[in-house]
This record gives structure tokens, sequence and C-alpha cells, in this order.
């Protein structure tokens, strides 16, 4: 490779990839209308020579054709988004894509931009795909994507102020609908959704191969039982796992204990759920190198209308016990404040704790200051061993966190 000397060529160089990303970017999101009005050129037009000067930099700097970001939004006013959409691809080799829509300004050119994005797909390293319901399905239904640069694939809903009880139970598929799906795709590691529960399982299963997967996060606004399930069935490589549910009691499904509901190499593993939904989760699981374990969303406090059996405190013993993971970071929100509904004591907590002696980071966020109070004053003073020595609980804890809005 030639190295290049000129003062200005170590200029061009030194310019940061924001900079540059962004004139691509303002060239991707005008309006053809704008810029014929201001400069007498169309964007393709413009978009052509900017990806011309581009590819000329690119000779001296590759990475600024790696680290392209394409944040695509599209409206009623993208008269020519296709035409310089193919510009962009024809001039690219891996980017990052960002497809947003205005759930307000659905349009026209919704399928059009899809279809577009979607012809490049072999381009793919991350794809990020936010759309209203309206829109999601159009990228479902679109057929066989051949990705082999792709690392990360992001679903997800545009937030909406509808509430849960207006969302339909069921999003049907037409028959003979040609459905997504996702090949070659072998370096695909990270797979984040944040769809409705009553999203069709069948076009998520048969979306791409799970089993290859390191990291799965299931957002807002919820998961399907059946879609957790799958996840723990199929995606045997997960080393991260994220979960957000509140509809297990809407839909009545639960999970029953299994051997085939195991993890070998999960380390860290976050659930925001309600009691119920959590107990099934907790005492289904084996999770033998889980390192880092986050509880959250627990305090519903319509939970004493639904009592939970088995208690929590019992799940969380059978996962220790069926596990036999060791915990170096435990995190827990809303645990002991609604220990009567929950069935959980301190005593258990503690017995929890003291079976964990290689937590390093512990954080229990407690909105009654009597409650923090009485486990810091249990985690100092430790535990009596058989020689009636008394032993710290956690000797190789450096972080610990109690705080909370505290309510006297």
């Amino acid at each position: 490779m030639n190295t290049i000397s000129t003062p200005k060529r170590i200029c061009i160089d030194d310019v940061p990839n924001e900079i540059l990303a962004d004139i691509f970017r303002w060239v991707s999101i005008s309006s053809a209308n704008s810029l014929s009005t201001q400069n007498g050129l169309y964007a393709s037009e413009v978009l052509s020579q900017v990806c011309s000067l581009w590819r000329k930099l690119a000779h001296g700097s590759p990475k600024l054709w790696t680290e392209l970001i394409l944040k695509v939004n599209v409206d009623t006013n993208s008269l020519n988004r296709r035409e310089s959409l193919t510009h962009w691809f024809s001039r690219s080799r891996a980017v990052d894509i960002v497809l947003t829509l205005d759930p307000f300004r659905v349009g026209m050119q919704l399928q059009s931009v899809i279809s577009t994005v979607c012809d490049h797909s072999n381009l793919w390293r991350r794809f990020r795909l936010s759309l209203p319901w309206a829109g999601i399905m159009s990228f479902f239904l679109i057929g066989t994507l051949c990705t082999p640069q792709l690392e990360e694939l992001v679903v997800e809903c545009v937030h909406s102020n509808s509430p849960a009880g207006l969302y339909p139970r069921h999003l049907a598929v037409k028959e003979g609908s040609e459905r997504t799906v996702i090949t070659d795709c072998g370096r695909l590691r990270k797979v984040c959704v944040a769809l409705l529960p009553s999203f069709p399982l069948e076009l998520l299963c048969n979306l791409l191969p799970w089993s290859g997967l390191t990291e799965v996060i299931i957002q807002k606004p919820g998961a399907h039982p059946t879609l957790i399930h799958h996840v723990f069935m199929h995606c045997k490589s997960l080393v991260r796992l994220k979960i957000w549910t509140a509809y297990w009691r809407l839909l009545d499904i639960s999970m029953e204990p299994s051997d085939e509901l195991r993890l070998e190499h999960l380390e860290s593993f976050e659930v925001e759920a309600d009691l119920r939904a959590l107990v099934h989760i907790l005492r289904s699981v084996q999770l033998p190198a889980l390192k880092s374990l986050t509880l959250s969303g627990i305090a519903n406090h319509d939970e004493e209308l639904y009592p939970v059996q088995p208690s929590l405190a019992v799940a969380l013993m059978e996962l220790g016990d069926h596990a036999h993971f060791d915990l170096v970071e435990l995190k827990i929100c809303g645990l002991l404040d609604f220990c009567k509904t929950s069935g959980l004591q301190l005593e258990d907590l503690l017995r929890f704790l003291a079976s964990h002696r290689g937590l390093t980071s512990l954080a229990l966020k407690c909105r009654r200051r009597e409650d923090a109070h009485g486990l810091l004053n249990s985690l100092s003073t430790g535990f009596l061993d058989e020689g009636n020595e008394r032993l710290a609980m956690l000797p190789k804890l450096t972080t610990i966190d109690v705080d909370g809005d505290w309510k006297e």
C-alpha cells in the first residue's frame, strides 16, 4: 500500500467519520424538491457526486466504507427515495442501517423503501427496523434474504400510547404469503425483538437460524411465553439473554420444569417480569454458567389478587439447586417491598445469598429504609459456621447498592 505523504491527504484522513457520515445522512434523507430548489440538483445527482468523492477518499481510508450508518426516515415527501437508496447501496460495501418510520405519516413509500433496502441485504452489517404495527408486517413478508455480513438484527415497534388492552390478541398472516427467511447469516450473533405478544410466532421462529445466536433481547411491549420457550429450546449458544414479559396471566400459558430448558453457556440473564412470570421462568430453567442475574419489574401492586405458587423464595432456591451456578453479580429491584405477597422473607434472601459467596456486586433496591438497614446489618454480621466461628457472608463483595425512594 502506498504511503500517504501529502499534508492535504493527511488532513482528509483525520476528518472524523461522524462528520463524513453526516454528509451521507443529509443527502439520503433530503427530498428531491428541496435540493432542486436550493441547488438546482436532484437528490440522486448530489448523492452520486458525494459518493464519487467518498470513493476516492476510501482508497486511503477503508474505514470510511466499513463504518457507514444509513439512516432512512420514510415519509410522504420521499419522492426519489428508491433511486437515492439504489445509488447509495451501489457504492457501499458493508453498512449499518437504521430504518425508521413516523407512525402518523406512513404513506405509500414504505413498501418501496423496504423492498429496496432488502434487495441489498448482502451489504447489511447491523440492521435496525423501527416501524409501527401497521408496517412491521411488510418486513416479515419479503421472502428470502441473503445476509453474509449481518452481525446484529433489531426489529421493534414504534412506541405508541395505545394501552395493552387495545392490542390485537392475534395478528393474522394471509395464506400463501411469502415469509421472510434470513439465510447465509453465519456472522449473526445478536437479535433484539420488541413486538406484540400476539405477533405470529411462526414468522419469528422461522425467520433465522436461532441456534448460532449468542445474545437475544426481548424488549417491551412484551413476549409471548411460547417465544421465550422457543429461545430456551433452540438458542443453546446464548451468552446473554434479556427478557421483558407482562402477559403471562393474560395468555394463561406457563412453562413446566424441564431438563430441556438448559443453557450451558449463558452468563448474563436479565428478566423484567411480574411475580408469576418470574417464578415460572426461574423454576423451569437450568443455567450452570450463570454469572450475572438481574430481576426487575417484580413490584406489581395488584399481585395480592393473584397468589403465586410456588413462592418466589422457592423459585430462587430451586434455581440454585438445579443449576449449581456461581453468581458474581446479582441485582434484584423491588423484591423486599412485597414480602407478604411474594412469600419471601429476609431470611430466605439471606439463605440464597449465603449460597453464592463469590458475589462481588449486589444491588437490592429497597423502598423502605428499615429493609435496607436490616439487610446491611445481616450482611455485615455474617453467620456462624459449624465450629461456632463467625464468617463473612459475602467475603468477595466489593459493591453493594440498597438505595431506593425511601419512605418513612
